[in-house]
């Protein structure tokens, strides 16, 4: 087995309880706008975003349209049922970037598992995320002191899964391709960004699959369901997350 000294983490998903920050975020910014709250909204939102981001994966949307675009779809929705509110959807986007920037809760096994890998690993996040959430999020964060940097794709000028983007985060840790092949591990929950970049630039993978999905055609080179299993495979076992 390979000892991996280098770790991407995709941030959402993985590391970040996004499902509940999303949810308490969205919320914040319905109830602002005098617009239900409940459940069944918030999923709707949810679908909508997901729907939104995949598409930006698949270079149909950029990333400004995208920001929008999800609220309008949202209010567009609420309309055809009767139920308006008191605000555009740009103004929703603004107030929604603000509040999701306050969010920033983990997993539980996020802080151990980081803090085992720390002293063995040069860690890093990756992250298709809006520089201006990821970074409120992560300066409020107990991970923070365990990463190096954050390679926030609208920053960068590209996205994940796009073999430029895995490019500009090699270089910029200084790293070549070839030597990146047999020290970079990328941790990630989504198949078609995190693992299917990873595949792009020829880079082992850990698929985080705690629901136990079906990975398709997808070849993750490692799946785990809880990111305790992460360390007996990045650096050959031995460590504990006490």
């Amino acid at each position: 087995m390979k000892r991996y000294d280098i770790i991407l983490f995709d941030a959402d998903g993985t590391l970040y309880d996004f499902e509940t920050s999303e949810a308490r975020a969205v919320s914040e910014v319905l109830e602002a706008c005098g617009l239900p709250t409940d459940e069944g909204t918030v999923r709707l939102y949810h679908r909508i975003n997901d729907a939104e981001w995949k598409a930006l994966e698949r270079g149909e949307t950029t990333r400004e349209r995208l920001k929008v675009e999800r609220f309008s779809k949202l209010l567009s929705r609420l309309s055809e049922a009767g139920i308006k509110g008191n605000a555009t959807a740009e103004q929703m986007c603004s107030m929604y970037v603000e509040a999701l920037s306050r969010q920033c809760v983990l997993f539980p096994e996020s802080e151990p598992v980081c803090r085992a890998l720390f002293p063995r690993a040069q860690l890093y996040i990756i992250t298709n995320g809006i520089t201006n959430v990821q970074r409120g999020r992560f300066a409020r964060s107990p991970i923070t002191k365990y990463f190096r940097d954050i390679f926030i794709s609208e920053a960068m000028g590209a996205v994940k899964p796009e073999r430029r983007y895995f490019e500009l985060v090699l270089g910029s840790i200084g790293i070549s391709e070839e030597e990146a092949r047999e020290r970079v591990l990328v941790v990630g929950d989504s198949l078609s960004s995190d693992i299917k970049g990873a595949s792009s630039i020829g880079l082992d993978s850990c698929w985080f699959n705690p629901k136990g999905e079906d990975a398709g055609g997808a070849r993750p080179t490692y799946t785990v369901k809880s990111l305790y299993e992460l360390l007996d495979i990045s650096c050959g076992g031995g460590i504990n997350a006490d």
